[in-house]
């Protein structure tokens, strides 16, 4: 099906197209607040918008940018927020290339430091999405995170999560008190899958089914885009409400 995607200012949302997201949202996850969706928005600074043929909103993507200076170095954060797609609107990468215009904009203005994607996993699809995009991300099931890495991961996670996140395994724990997707929203087929990626995930994070999050890093360079992610990109137009 197209889809007209806008990548929109959080400033420049409308009242309406917050209630619209919020209610997609509130479709396919369970223990949901308006209270907390409103807040985690206001630290955002774009928003992801697809929208089908008759202009409505069925999938959103929040993200946020943020310069991180520690002891692993200084470099730009793209945080990646709440996400959801009506399950009638999956079957295309849209989202994905509109993500790939942020990093490609990204790129051309923090050309100065590393840039970093820091995504936050509470599903299989979700971490399924990183092998599709990126030559090489963290933690893998074939390949050791790097020390000066595994530091960042780190100090990143620990600023934003405190308490919640565990070093040793790379986990945000939120206890039940965070949203999380409803059951039948984790596909049984692909948890089935022979899939060393999937395996890894299901290995490392197996509370995801009540929303604890693996904490994923990948390094934002065009070197580090994989030729899918270069098509998927040139094949998705975005228009931008900056």
């Amino acid at each position: 099906m197209e889809m007209k995607i806008d990548i929109v200012k959080c400033e420049n949302l409308t009242q309406s197209e917050r209630t619209d997201m919020y209610s997609i949202f509130s479709r396919y996850y369970d223990n949901v607040n308006l209270f907390r969706f409103e807040t985690d928005l206001k630290k955002k600074n774009w928003v992801i918008q697809l929208r089908n043929q008759s202009k409505s909103i069925v999938g959103f993507s929040t993200l946020e940018i943020y310069r991180h200076l520690g002891v692993a170095g200084s470099a730009m954060i793209l945080y990646s927020g709440d996400t959801i797609i009506d399950r009638a609107y999956r079957r295309n990468g849209d989202l994905a290339g509109a993500f790939g215009h942020i990093i490609l904009k990204a790129i051309r203005e923090y050309s100065d430091m590393p840039i970093y994607w820091l995504l936050t996993s509470k599903g299989v699809r979700t971490y399924r999405f990183l092998p599709v995009f990126f030559n090489i991300f963290y933690p893998i099931f074939n390949k050791q995170t790097p020390e000066n890495i595994k530091l960042l991961i780190h100090e990143i996670a620990l600023e934003k999560f405190g308490s919640k996140y565990s070093p040793e395994t790379q986990v945000i724990y939120h206890n039940e008190k965070r949203d999380y997707l409803r059951a039948s929203e984790h596909d049984s087929l692909l948890l089935k899958r022979s899939d060393p990626y999937i395996h890894f995930f299901l290995q490392q994070n197996p509370g995801y089914i009540i929303g604890d999050e693996l904490v994923c890093i990948a390094e934002i360079s065009e070197k580090n885009l994989n030729s899918r992610a270069c098509r998927v990109i040139n094949h998705t137009e975005v228009y931008w409400r900056e």
